[in-house]
């Protein structure tokens, strides 16, 4: 499984739609496998999505989607 969570300063940033970065985890047998910092280069929703599709994310975790 991949997750990807909006990234800021170590923590869950708070709006999908602005982020700059995802941290994406591998999940492998229950354990995070790999690690590793997306930088989006301040895109937007749609591309932001397109992100996310292209790494084969499955999950996302982050504060709010407008």
């Amino acid at each position: 499984m991949r997750i990807a969570v909006t990234y800021e300063n170590g923590e869950i940033f708070q709006h999908f739609g602005h982020t700059e970065r995802f941290k994406v985890y591998d999940v492998e047998g229950g354990r995070v496998s790999v690690t590793a910092v997306v930088n989006t280069n301040g895109s937007g929703h749609g591309v932001l999505a397109d992100i996310l599709k292209k790494l084969q994310v499955d999950t996302l975790i982050c504060g709010g989607i407008g």
